[in-house]
């Protein structure tokens, strides 16, 4: 307060250097990071005959980044992507759409610099993130991936400015109301997904088809890291599903990786997988590897965003449920 009763030239050389500091604050060092996340061993779920989805993850969310400070710049969005271990992303896009009365939308963006740094004009109006992507390597594959938004607020008036940093996550909740209302939704969930199809044998039916499943089967689903994940997760799971009412069910929220998967009845019996649906052997690297194979292959998530990070929701996941159907052989 004692500044106010300084001469003049004195608060336009302290304006000056407040206006340095806050460019600087946006080159700001970044300081020491936390050791990451540790997930390894192994993870046992059970999925019965009348339910869709396991979330291998449950609710965990990763400990995040230490970024460095900004202040708020009113009319100002600004702040730092980075990864999870801490590491500015260079190129990353930022956005933010702004709705009037009457409407009326307009939007603002930015690109992040070589210190992960953005910064941008809020257009007027109840603004909200929107296009907060990268695009990174996955597999020898560019994959558009959304961005966590640290602290899960995506909303906010446009007039008071914000500071809102992101990190690019692997596995994880994504916006906690839209979990709520959709559990089994695999765009809820910043971990890779994969979705299984069969058939069942009707006992009565006097024609039994060898490739269907019997009815009253256990299906195995072992999956087990190749490598290390995008932050060096080593955890392997096995998923066990009694068949029953539902011919599908799915496995939500893996970390990001590549995988060998094995598939077998319980009694030991190898399945046959194959994939099928929109994303079956779209992309060269991503995917069922190799496809039609019997008991064991190798398997990575293919990207739910086959456009521009321009395009991508904010607080929404990355990867599609990649389908595979399961047969006797």
């Amino acid at each position: 307060m004692k500044l106010f009763y300084l001469p003049l030239i004195t608060c336009i050389a302290f304006a000056c250097c407040s206006k340095s500091q806050d460019k600087e604050s946006g080159n700001s060092t970044w300081g020491q990071q936390p050791a990451l996340p540790v997930v390894d061993g192994h993870s046992s779920s059970t999925i019965s005959g009348n339910q869709y989805y396991v979330n291998v993850m449950g609710s965990t969310l990763p400990r995040m980044p230490v970024f460095p400070s900004l202040s708020v710049k009113p009319g100002i969005a600004r702040g730092y992507v980075a990864d999870l271990s801490g590491k500015p992303m260079k190129g990353a896009h930022i956005g933010v759409s702004s709705s009037m009365t009457g409407g009326f939308y307009s939007s603002g963006s930015g690109i992040t610099d070589d210190n992960g740094y953005y910064e941008f004009t809020i257009p007027g109006g109840a603004a909200y993130f929107f296009g907060t992507a990268t695009t990174i390597t996955y597999n020898e594959t560019p994959a558009v991936v959304a961005l966590y938004p640290v602290g899960g607020t995506s909303s906010f008036p446009s007039g008071n400015g914000v500071v809102k940093n992101f990190v690019l996550l692997s596995y994880g909740p994504a916006n906690p109301d839209e979990v709520a209302q959709q559990p089994n939704n695999e765009s809820n969930y910043y971990g890779g997904a994969l979705s299984f199809w069969f058939n069942t044998n009707d006992p009565d039916d006097p024609y039994q088809n060898p490739e269907y499943l019997p009815d009253n089967g256990i299906i195995e689903i072992e999956l087990i890291p190749v490598g290390t994940g995008l932050y060096g997760e080593t955890r392997s799971f096995k998923i066990t599903r009694q068949i029953g009412t539902q011919s599908a069910f799915a496995i939500h929220n893996i970390p990001v990786g590549k995988y060998t998967i094995k598939a077998k009845m319980s009694d030991g019996h190898p399945l046959k997988m194959n994939a099928i649906g929109t994303k079956a052997n779209v992309y060269e690297h991503l995917g069922l590897k190799p496809d039609n194979a019997i008991g064991t292959s190798t398997v990575t998530f293919t990207p739910n965003h086959q456009y521009t990070p321009v395009m991508v929701a904010s607080f929404k996941s990355n990867w599609d449920a990649l389908e595979i159907g399961l047969k006797m052989e």
